[in-house]
């Protein structure tokens, strides 16, 4: 039991995010496929569809298509893999009112609910392997999701009202990938957040910010500079053929 747990409205984190970009000068472009990535006279040109642009620092900040990103910059994906990840938005019976129930996850992670505007949110915890997409949810992990909770409680889910599916992208030890690239000139990653990209962005983007200005990290977060960085998987390599 955590009884100091507290959720999080990441509607409004978002938009605070994006008002705060945007006063900061940034401009948001939407629907900009990169068509090409190509580093030359030391500084990168990426080509979209809403024109052509200029950087000497390009931050691959991509998601489930990181990879996809990396190798149109002519650079070695890193092997980030989008997982689905199932929710489904169930109601209750009108006697019940689940507004003051902790969120509760099974000890093997099998599954999950918590309450949810009137409703109660249910997932599978599924992590199912997938090409980067616009993913939708499966029946068969709906189902599971509801069979789940009705195993192990007195529930019994007599109505979906809602069901989607996301993507958290995960490295090949599961932690976030932040840093410049081993081989590509000002090519930056920050990608791999899992499920925790929310969670997690104060202190990864103080920590990425710092990186890519040449700056020392914060204190509280330099000793992650290695474990972080894209260059650990070269190293991880070299340690297991013993070269």
């Amino acid at each position: 039991m955590e009884p100091d747990a507290a959720d999080i409205d990441v509607a409004a984190l978002h938009q605070g995010y994006l008002r705060e970009f945007r006063a900061a000068g940034g401009t948001l472009l939407t629907n900009a496929d990169v068509e090409n990535l190509v580093y030359h006279d030391r500084e990168w040109r990426l080509t979209a569809p809403s024109g052509e642009f200029r950087a000497k620092i390009v931050i691959n900040a991509a998601g489930a298509w990181a990879d996809a990103i990396a190798s149109k910059a002519g650079g070695t994906p890193l092997n980030i893999q989008p997982c689905r990840r199932t929710v489904v938005l169930v109601e209750l019976p009108p006697q019940l009112s689940p507004d003051a129930w902790p969120m509760v996850i099974d000890i093997d992670e099998s599954f999950y609910l918590k309450p949810d505007a009137g409703l109660l949110l249910l997932s599978p915890a599924d992590e199912t392997p997938v090409a980067p997409c616009d993913v939708q949810p499966e029946e068969y992990d709906v189902a599971v999701a509801i069979d789940r909770v009705e195993q192990a409680t007195t529930l019994n889910v007599t109505r979906i009202r809602k069901r989607w599916a996301g993507l958290r992208s995960f490295a090949p030890d599961r932690s976030p990938v932040i840093g410049f690239d081993g081989t590509l000139p000002g090519f930056f990653w920050l990608a791999g957040q899992g499920g925790y990209g929310f969670q997690t962005a104060p202190a990864a983007s103080r920590f990425a910010a710092a990186l890519v200005r040449g700056e020392q990290p914060p204190h509280d977060l330099i000793e992650f500079i290695a474990e972080l960085s894209p260059q650990r998987f070269a190293s991880q390599a070299k340690a297991r053929s013993g070269t």
